[in-house]
C-alpha cells in the first residue's frame, strides 16, 4: 500500500466550511494578501493526489519552496490553530472554557486597578449562570478558584460566610458530577456490551450487564440529574427494559431520551451525532413496542439530518421504513423504499451483517410479491434460498421455504408438488414443522389437485379458516402465517391489499 502524505490527507479531510474559515483566518495579521502557507494550502486543497515534483514545478521561483518541509509543518500548525478557533463553540463546555481563558487576564488587571473588579465579577457570574443552566459541573467546580479570588479582592467582613457557602456549593457540584460520571460509565459499558451482543443473550454479557450497569443505576433519582446525566440514565433504562422484554417501559425511556434534546442542540455536531444514534434506538424500540404514532415523523427527521453518503444511517432509515410500510400493508410505498435499497445494495452489503442482508432480501421479496411484481419477488426469493450456508439469519430462510409456495403457485410452476415435499422435509429436519405450517402444507397439497375456480376458492377459504382458528387459539405471532393469511384473503375477496382487514 502506497504511503500517502499526511498533510495532504489531512487537508482533504476538511469540510468546505473548515477550508473557508482557514482561508479567512490565515489572512489575519498577515503582511501579504496571501501568506506562503495559504498558497500551498490552496494548491493541495484542489489537487487530486500528492506529487512533490508537481508542487515544486508549480511554485518555481517562490522562495518558500526551497524549504518545503518546513513550510508544510507551518501549514499543519496553522490549520490546527484555525480548527481550534472554528470549533471553540462546538459544545457548551468548550465555549465556557474559552470564556474562562479571560479570567486570569481580568483578575490580573483587577488586582492593579480596583475599578475593574466589577468586570472580573461580571465575567464569573456570566459563566456560572450558563454553566448552571446547562449542568456543566466541571466548569462550576473550576470556577471555585476564581470565586475565591473575587472574595479576596472584595475584602469584606462577610468573607467567611461566603467562603463556606462556596465550599458547600462545590461539594454539591461534586456529588452531581459523580452521579453524572457513574451514569456515563454505565451507558458506555452498556454500549460496549450491545455492540458485541445486541440482545445480550450470552451468559457472560448478561452477568456484566447486571453487575456493572443495573446495580450502578438502581437508586438514582431522576430529579437530581443534569441534562447530560438524564441522557445516560434513559439510555441505560431503555436498554435494560429491552433486556427484560418490557417494551412498554423501553418505549417510555426512549421517548424521554430523545426529549432531552433541544433545538439548540442541533447546532452542535457532536451532540447532533449522538441525537441521531438515539433516534435510531427510538425507532428500534417503537417497532418492538408497536408504537407508531410519530414513527414516520422520526424517520424523516433522521433522513433530514443525515447525509446521503452515510451508508449506516441509510441502512437504519430504510430498513425501518421498509418494515413500517410492510406492517401497514402499504406495499406501493414499500416498493419505493426498495428501489432506493436496490440502488445501494452493494454498499449496504459491505457494512451490514449476513442476517441483516437476509432480512432485507425477505422484506424486499414480500414488497414485490404483494406489490404485484411477482417475477422480481422470485428473484429475491432465489437469493435467499441460495444464500451461503451460515448460522445467522436462518429464520428468514425457514420463512422463505413457506413463502415460496404461494409465489410459485401464482406463477403456475409445474414442480409445486416437489417444492411442497422438499419444504416439509427441510422444516421437519430443522424441527420447524409447526402445526400451522402443517396446515399450510396440507392446504397447498389440496390446491394442486383443484381444477375449477370454485374448488380453488373453497380450498383458499378452508386454509384461511383453519389458520385463523389456530392463530386465535394459540395467540401465534408469525410472519409467514400472516403473509399466507393475507394472500388467501386476496384470493377470496379479490380486493386491494390496502382494503384487506387483517
Amino acid at each position: 500500500m502506497i504511503q500517502q502524505d499526511k498533510l495532504f490527507v489531512f487537508i482533504q479531510s476538511l469540510t468546505p466550511a473548515e477550508k473557508a474559515y482557514f482561508a479567512k483566518y490565515s489572512r489575519l495579521n498577515a503582511t501579504k494578501e496571501k501568506p506562503d502557507y495559504l498558497l500551498l494550502f490552496e494548491f493541495l486543497s484542489e489537487a487530486n493526489k500528492y506529487d512533490e515534483a508537481t508542487i515544486k514545478k508549480y511554485f518555481k521561483g517562490e522562495k518558500f519552496i526551497a524549504q518545503l518541509a518546513r513550510k508544510k509543518t507551518q501549514l499543519k500548525d496553522k490549520i490546527l490553530e484555525s480548527l481550534s478557533h472554528y470549533h471553540a463553540n462546538r459544545t457548551v463546555e468548550s465555549s465556557l472554557r474559552l470564556q474562562m481563558n479571560l479570567l486570569p487576564i481580568l483578575y490580573d488587571k483587577a488586582t492593579k486597578n480596583k475599578s475593574l473588579v466589577k468586570e472580573f465579577e461580571h465575567q464569573i457570574k456570566a459563566i456560572k449562570k450558563k454553566a448552571t443552566v446547562e449542568g456543566c459541573f466541571p466548569i462550576l467546580m473550576d470556577l471555585f478558584r476564581w470565586e475565591r479570588q473575587l472574595l479576596r479582592l472584595e475584602d469584606n467582613n462577610k468573607q467567611d460566610d461566603k467562603v463556606l457557602s462556596l465550599l458547600d456549593s462545590r461539594e454539591q457540584y461534586q456529588k452531581l458530577l459523580n452521579k453524572e460520571r457513574t451514569l456515563e460509565d454505565a451507558a458506555l459499558r452498556t454500549e460496549l456490551i450491545i455492540l458485541k451482543d445486541p440482545k445480550i443473550k450470552q451468559a457472560a454479557n448478561r452477568q456484566k450487564f447486571e453487575d456493572s450497569v443495573i446495580n450502578a443505576v438502581a437508586n438514582i433519582k431522576q430529579e437530581e440529574l443534569s441534562k447530560l446525566a438524564l441522557r445516560h440514565y434513559y439510555y441505560v433504562k431503555c436498554c435494560h427494559s429491552g433486556y427484560l422484554n418490557d417494551w412498554e417501559s423501553a418505549y417510555s425511556a426512549a421517548k424521554n431520551l430523545i426529549g432531552t434534546y433541544s433545538e439548540n442542540d442541533m447546532n452542535n455536531d457532536v451532540v447532533l451525532k449522538q441525537y441521531k444514534q438515539h433516534l435510531c434506538r427510538y425507532l428500534v424500540v417503537c417497532g418492538h413496542a408497536q408504537k407508531f404514532d410519530d414513527y414516520l415523523e422520526r424517520i424523516n427527521e433522521v433522513k433530514a439530518i443525515s447525509s446521503e453518503e452515510d451508508i449506516r444511517l441509510f441502512n437504519t432509515v430504510h430498513f425501518k421504513l421498509l418494515g413500517y410500510y410492510l406492517s401497514k400493508f402499504q406495499f406501493n410505498s414499500a416498493v419505493k423504499v426498495v428501489k432506493d435499497v436496490e440502488r445501494r445494495w452493494e454498499d449496504l452489503c459491505e457494512i451490514i451483517p449476513k442476517r441483516r442482508q437476509l432480512a432485507y432480501c425477505y422484506n424486499i421479496m414480500i414488497a414485490y410479491w404483494f406489490g404485484g411484481n411477482i417475477e422480481t419477488a422470485r428473484y429475491w426469493l432465489s437469493k435467499i434460498l441460495n444464500f451461503e450456508n451460515i448460522n445467522q439469519g436462518q429464520r428468514y430462510i425457514i420463512l422463505s421455504r413457506i413463502i415460496q409456495l404461494p409465489i410459485y403457485y401464482d406463477t403456475e410452476s409445474d414442480n409445486l408438488e416437489n417444492r411442497i415435499e422438499s419444504t416439509r422435509k427441510v422444516l421437519a429436519k430443522k424441527n420447524e414443522l409447526t402445526p400451522y405450517r402443517q396446515i399450510i402444507l396440507s392446504g397447498f397439497r389440496r390446491l394442486v389437485g383443484c381444477v375449477t375456480k370454485q374448488d380453488k376458492k373453497d380450498c383458499f377459504m378452508d386454509i384461511q379458516d383453519k389458520l385463523t382458528q389456530i392463530k386465535d387459539e394459540q395467540s401465534i405471532k408469525a410472519i409467514d402465517l400472516d403473509s399466507i393469511l393475507l394472500w388467501t384473503k386476496l384470493k377470496t375477496e379479490k380486493g386491494k391489499v390496502e382494503s384487506i382487514d387483517m
